[in-house]
């Protein structure tokens, strides 16, 4: 039984359909990439499953239990799905361990205020969900341990992406989507979200990334969903995806999809 089951997703804007009966499923335990060139639907449909943006259509279950599409952002959190976004979002004059800490507000029974005030009665609750949030800045080696009482808006571009990451693991997910989180990184930096993608797997977190850069997608992906004017043009391994004539054509054009 799949992790997630999306069937027949659709979503319109007006007269814009951005995403046309997408089908796909997420196995417990994978990492899949979501490609394609700009404007193929990939956000939308994370912003569907999320509950950002209202589904016109579909369906999707997750454990094949719980029906997500029509969820506030809030609910299908509290089911165990995260996410990060293209735009950084992170509290800027909040502690980098702080940040963390606000992940955690679904799972906790004293609120984060009374954690991060130290209100009565919350003392116990505040050591647990610090010593998580630490547990999960170290997910990511020395890159946001060290700096945890540091400003969140003096990070490097790299750590902020990290730094979204650790708080979106700090909900306790089961699912993780990630959208562009290489995004602007250099390749050193890129070889490093890698490994840091494939311990949060080793963690028991599935993983679903939209990515524009082929080499993190081609390093750690176990299977490829392309996409091309909201509709799933190709599914499969990265190796065979990557040569199918509509995703030729998707990126390069129709005379690059005749010679390939």
């Amino acid at each position: 039984m799949a992790l997630l089951d999306v069937q027949g997703l659709r979503k319109s804007f007006g007269g814009l359909q951005a995403v046309q009966e997408v089908d796909f499923q997420i196995a417990e335990g994978e990492i899949v990439g979501v490609i394609g060139p700009n404007g193929s639907g990939k956000t939308t449909i994370f912003n569907v499953l999320t509950g950002i943006y209202a589904p016109s259509g579909g369906r999707a279950v997750l454990d094949g239990r719980h029906s997500i599409l029509g969820l506030k952002p809030h609910q299908v959190t509290a089911l165990g799905i995260a996410r990060t976004f293209q735009n950084q979002r992170l509290f800027n004059q909040m502690t980098v361990l702080e940040n963390v800490c606000v992940g955690q507000h679904c799972r906790t029974s004293s609120g984060i205020a009374g954690i991060l005030f130290a209100l009565p009665g919350a003392s116990r609750e505040r050591r647990r969900v610090l010593d998580e949030a630490r547990e999960l800045l170290g997910v990511f080696g020395d890159r946001l341990l060290p700096r945890q009482d540091e400003l969140a808006i003096g990070l490097s571009y790299a750590n902020r992406r990290r730094l979204e990451i650790a708080r979106a693991l700090a909900t306790r997910p089961r699912l993780l989507l990630l959208d562009e989180p290489a995004a602007g990184m250099n390749q050193t930096e890129s070889r490093e979200l890698i490994a840091d993608i494939r311990r949060i797997r080793d963690r028991g977190v599935t993983v679903v990334l939209i990515e524009h850069d082929m080499t993190v997608i081609g390093r750690i992906t176990d299977r490829v969903v392309a996409l091309d004017h909201g509709t799933k043009i190709a599914e499969g391994d990265f190796a065979t995806v990557r040569r199918h004539p509509k995703v030729v054509e998707a990126y390069l054009g129709k005379r690059a999809a005749a010679h390939a």
